[in-house]
């Protein structure tokens, strides 16, 4: 099964946010970010890229939490104008979350064509 066909099975595209306090990014600001995850040889980066912790993530799954590649911009330092760019990151959602509560008990990273849960 290739990763399209993963994708279309799980996602649901157009999906708002899941918390409305987070914040949102201009159009370029995303695609910056997006330029910042895991390029893999023998897929399209334009589509498919891995976020820091292994997790495979979808460029049309931004904020997309009905689909195991959607994936959120993280800000490191929380005042993106403080350190610009450099502190934003692409993380697979369910990392992001894990994030959020500073939680490293476990990551999500990919396995094969699917995401997992691992316990660290």
């Amino acid at each position: 099964m290739s990763h399209r066909s993963l994708f279309l099975m799980t996602s649901q595209l157009e999906t708002p946010p899941s918390n409305a306090l987070e914040r949102s990014y201009e159009r370029d600001i995303v695609e910056r970010v997006w330029q910042g995850a895991q390029v893999i040889p023998g897929n399209d980066p334009a589509v498919w890229r891995k976020d820091e912790r292994g997790a495979w993530i979808h460029r049309m799954a931004y904020r997309n939490r009905n689909t195991e590649f959607g994936w959120d911009i993280a800000d490191n330092t929380h005042t993106q104008r403080s350190f610009g760019m450099a502190a934003l990151r692409p993380m697979q959602w369910q990392n992001y979350a894990e994030f959020l509560v500073a939680s490293r008990s476990s990551v999500v990273t990919a396995d094969g064509l699917r995401n997992s849960r691992k316990l660290i």
